[in-house]
């Protein structure tokens, strides 16, 4: 019925059109109008006719097409199906691998950073390590392992590795190498030094040392002053041919060197601290101890002129020759008179026998009381410098305290030597009066016998 309706609609619309295209031709009779609008019908039947079996034919192409179509419909919305079960198949597997990756991503991250923290921890140490003077340049991989953010290779791993290992290994060796190091003038020369572990770098008996910051051997401005005398036992080390030997190890990989070489000596601590004071001590004792050793000198001589003349009776130029002048001049007196003629040619040598010896007995006597002096003024400075700075910083004490200190030394050490000094040349005075005294007696003996 529906096709019907259809084909009616064609054949209207092509009459219809039929009958526009007529009337636009021109007709000069009835007949001639006739035959045109039969040709035209008969035209028209002839296009419908075909028309209609080109439709009938693309009926069954479209039918066709839309079985195809369907069936196609059909396979999609299995495939469709198919692929949705599929997806969420996938769906639950990609969660499950997804958090088997977090899981292991997890365990490599925790990983990279122990590489990581170990790389910077082995850099730090490599690069503060003396070892690096002997093998410069390690800690360059350590550090871009360490700044690394992907995952290190096998071959960078066995890099650190190594690393490690060579400064475990080195720690425990004595090992003599050449390098260019700068002397105390920071000229750079090459010449052998000997490292001694991880604690010492020495060179002809002298520590060296390692700068963190340059990387660069230094020799020291001056060497450390102990009282062990350490310079002189890394003087022995070097030049032992042993195997073994006494050497002093620094722990603190040269900081207690580098303190140590700032250990003033006495004559330092002398000049920086002693003050007016402590010159002055110092004056006195040189006075003194020239004092002293003039008159030792003197007494030596005087007492070998003596004794001399003790063994002689031809009078000389020394204490006892004079007296024996006396003696030989007023002989003949009497005993009394050559007695007091005696005793007082004596008591003119004493003032020479005995003089200046006093001076040196008050020298060491002054010397401590100078010293006590010079304390008194150390403590009144350091309280002058807690007044006007306080107490918490104690470098403001010291050099108060320091003087103090050193005066009191400087007076102690200066008194007991010329005191010993004096003890020694008053009692070498009194051997030689002793010996004018004995000679004298032994005169006037001689003297009362020849009578």
């Amino acid at each position: 019925m529906k096709l019907n309706k259809l084909l009616l609609t064609s054949l209207f619309a092509a009459a219809v059109g039929s009958i526009q295209a007529a009337q636009v031709q021109q007709a000069d009779s009835l007949d001639k109008l006739l035959n045109i609008v039969k040709n035209a019908e008969r035209a028209e039947t002839r296009e419908n006719q075909e028309r209609l079996q080109r439709f009938r034919s693309n009926r069954n192409e479209q039918q066709r097409l839309l079985n195809e179509a369907k069936a196609e419909l059909a396979r999609e919305e299995e495939r469709s199906d198919r692929l949705k079960e599929q997806f969420d198949t996938n769906e639950v597997q990609l969660g499950e691998m997804t958090e088997q990756l977090r899981i292991k991503l997890g365990n490599l991250g925790e990983a990279v950073g122990v590489v990581r923290q170990v790389s910077a921890d082995a850099a730090a140490t490599i690069d503060n390590s003396i070892v690096s003077a002997q093998y410069p340049g390690r800690d360059e991989v350590l550090l871009d392992l360490a700044g690394r953010k992907e995952i290190p290779t096998i071959p960078e791993l066995r890099t650190l590795w190594i690393e490690l290992q060579t400064e475990l290994t080195q720690q425990g060796k004595v090992a003599t190498f050449e390098t260019e190091i700068l002397d105390r003038s920071g000229n750079p020369i090459t010449k052998p030094i000997t490292r001694i572990g991880t604690f010492n770098l020495i060179s002809n008996g002298e520590f060296l040392n390692y700068n963190l910051q340059t990387g660069n051997v230094e020799e020291l401005a001056k060497q450390p002053k102990t009282p062990s005398g350490v310079v002189g036992i890394v003087e022995t080390y070097s030049n032992a041919s042993s195997e073994f030997a006494l050497f002093p190890i620094d722990p603190s990989k040269g900081a207690i060197v580098n303190t140590e070489k700032l250990r003033e000596t006495w004559p330092e601590r002398v000049e920086n601290y002693a003050g007016v004071v402590g010159f002055a001590i110092i004056g006195v004792l040189i006075v003194g101890l020239i004092v002293a050793i003039e008159r030792f000198l003197a007494l030596s001589l005087t007492g070998g002129k003596m004794r001399k003349q003790a063994k002689t009776s031809t009078p000389g130029n020394n204490p006892l020759g004079r007296v024996m002048s006396v003696y030989l001049a007023n002989k003949d007196d009497s005993f009394e008179n050559l007695e007091l003629k005696l005793d007082e040619a004596v008591l003119k040598e004493l003032p020479k026998l005995e003089t200046r010896i006093s001076i040196i007995k008050i020298f060491a006597a002054v010397s401590p009381l100078m010293g006590l002096l010079g304390t008194v003024t150390g403590m009144i400075e350091t309280f002058q410098g807690i007044t006007l700075y306080g107490a918490g910083d104690t470098s403001v004490m010291a050099g108060g305290i320091s003087s103090a200190l050193i005066t009191t030394v400087l007076g102690i050490v200066a008194a007991i030597p010329l005191i010993l000094l004096h003890a020694f040349v008053a009692g070498k005075s009194k051997s030689l009066v002793h010996m004018l005294e004995e000679q004298s007696a032994g005169l006037i003996a001689q003297h009362v016998e020849g009578k």
